[in-house]
């Protein structure tokens, strides 16, 4: 036991270096000290999910309120968290690559405890190291600070407190596994799943004990989503979080249009989005635009099927190896029910993956040292072969290749590392302005974050849903389009960047007050649409009139010096 707890702390301090990689070069140039075997050029850019929540974190410490002040369709726990790290570091990239990393190094130590449990201190140790190379994967986006490593945390957090009461028949540990899988759905709705599993464990389980755990599980629970309801009631914002979180967010799932060329549903799960062509990524078809979400641990999931039915039918099955395997099938589902198949939606099953494989494993290597078997011997090289294979994926694809490389090859092309070159341009010359603020018609929100520019409305970003929407009669987007219009004229914006084609009342009000810009003898000509083209479509970087020609010699004198 002793040696299992020396495995875990060394596991620990391994992922904290191993994660650090795609945030090196800033660490290399803060000290001097390089660890990393290829720290070549600048740290990765955040994407825009990264950037939203850090920038929605920043308004939140400056007294904003979810949902009143600024809108989305998730949660509110995920954006109160996002604000700690701003906090203690400040309003930067390093601040916002450190804040997933306790709650990783916290969901290791679990999945630890949960293998011991399960199949022993091998099984502990195995589900440990496993967890730490899924849970970094680029092709998840999981080296960055996605909100799923909350949500897997706080999930994992309840299996191991639910199991913990199951053996026990203490109802405390039941009802705090209730908080935890309130905290989870707090920061993303699918996150309640779980809770049905307990639930059914519960009622078929034949035990005295069985209403007050049902009582326990279910106050735990919804004692931690009242609290939220109370804070967003105090503070103003309850009608509209729950127009935001229950409304909007389930019109996400079912009214979002697919996008040109989309997979089936049948298979989308499997091969992921395809990019706007219609294309698929290797190994489903040829395109630079996405890249398969499995690209970099398929051997593991090839792997987690067979494991995950050991753990559930298994000749060494428990009712804890059961609840451990329909808990990982329970996160699966949580991929797939918002129908959108987003590449770090698929961090959610790994835990499960990691204890599945880790089990497995061990109970192999037991039945060849007992009883030497060729079905348990097959076990062992099948799945130390998938341990090996996606090791050898993890360390070319993600530990040799250099930060920046992560987003370009990894994460939709070279578009974050525009957008923070961009950004950080916009934050000097935007100084023309007293207190300038920016618009994004689409997902461009890197130019919040890195140009340090307030939104000049509530609504920060426009999903796939508002953007399909936008010019048809929709109950939900007609209204948030009428809001944003009226935003934009009562406080005119300095700078505008539609991502997007501009729905017809946007386009309208971009000509009469703003005029385009494609910076020409700068480092973005290429990289925006001329002049010509915005003057058609109305995409690109739109500027005041009345400070136009000023902007465009600050920020085109700019981009010169940075490129001498």
């Amino acid at each position: 036991m002793r040696w299992s707890i020396l495995v875990l702390v060394a596991m620990l301090c391994f992922d904290v270096w191993y994660r650090a990689h795609t945030f090196a070069p800033t660490v290399v140039e803060a000290t001097g000290v390089n660890l990393w075997p290829a720290t070549v050029g600048p740290s990765e850019p955040l994407d825009c999910d990264e950037a939203i929540y850090a920038h929605m974190g920043r308004r939140l410490l400056a007294g904003d309120v979810m949902y009143r002040d600024l809108t989305e369709n998730k949660p509110p726990l995920g954006y109160w968290l996002y604000a700690t790290p701003i906090a203690l570091f400040g309003y930067n990239e390093l601040a916002v690559r450190l804040f997933p990393i306790p709650y990783v190094l916290g969901t290791i130590a679990l999945l630890w405890w949960i293998g011991l449990k399960l199949s022993g201190p091998s099984a502990g140790c195995a589900a440990a190291g496993l967890y730490a190379m899924l849970s970094t994967d680029p092709y998840l986006y999981g080296n960055g600070s996605n909100l799923e490593h909350q949500m897997n945390f706080f999930s994992v957090a309840s299996l191991a407190l639910f199991l913990s009461g199951w053996t026990r028949e203490k109802l405390w540990p039941t009802a705090l596994a209730g908080v935890c899988v309130g905290a989870a759905t707090l920061v993303k709705q699918v996150a309640v799943l779980p809770l049905i599993v307990y639930g059914a464990a519960l009622v078929v389980r034949p035990s005295k004990s069985r209403t007050k755990a049902l009582a326990a599980l279910s106050v735990g629970f919804g004692t931690t989503l009242a609290l939220a309801a109370v804070v967003l009631i105090a503070q103003g914002a309850g009608v509209s979080a729950y127009d935001d979180i229950f409304r909007f967010g389930r019109a996400m799932a079912t009214d979002t249009l697919p996008e040109p060329g989309a997979p089936s549903a049948w298979v989308r799960w499997l091969t992921g989005n395809a990019d706007p062509t219609g294309k698929l990524p290797w190994p489903f078809g040829t395109t630079n635009y996405l890249v398969w979400w499995a690209g970099g641990t398929w051997p593991l999931w090839l792997a987690a099927a067979p494991c995950a039915a050991h753990l559930a039918f298994g000749p060494n099955g428990s009712a804890e190896r059961k609840l451990a395997a329909a808990w990982t099938a329970a996160a699966g589902v949580q991929v797939v029910l918002p129908g959108l198949y987003w590449a770090h939606y698929y961090l959610l099953p790994t835990p499960g993956i990691a204890v599945a494989v880790a089990v497995t494993l061990a109970d192999c290597v037991a039945g060849v040292r007992a009883r030497f078997r060729l079905a348990d011997l097959a076990g062992v090289v099948v799945v130390i072969a998938a341990i090996l294979g996606t090791a050898f994926l993890q360390v070319r694809d993600y530990l040799l290749c250099p930060p920046q490389e992560l987003t370009i090859r990894y994460k939709g092309g070279s578009q974050w590392v525009f957008l923070r070159m961009l950004g950080l341009e916009l934050a000097r010359s935007a100084k023309l302005w007293e207190h300038p603020t920016l618009y994004v018609w689409g997902w461009q929100s890197p130019l919040h974050f890195y140009g340090k520019l307030d939104g000049a409305s509530r609504h920060l970003f426009v999903d796939n849903l508002l953007r399909d929407q936008a010019e048809r009669d929709h109950p939900l987007i007609k209204p948030r389009v009428e809001e944003i219009l009226r935003d934009l004229r009562d406080r005119p914006p300095a700078l505008i960047f539609a991502g997007y084609p501009p729905f017809p009342a946007l386009r309208a009000f971009l000509f009469e007050n703003y005029l385009p810009t494609n910076l020409p003898g700068t480092v973005f000509e290429k990289s925006l649409p001329s002049t010509s083209i915005q003057a058609q479509n109305g995409m690109g970087l739109w500027v005041e009139k009345s400070k136009y020609r000023a902007f465009e010699h600050a920020l085109a004198a700019q981009s010169g010096s940075s490129t001498n």
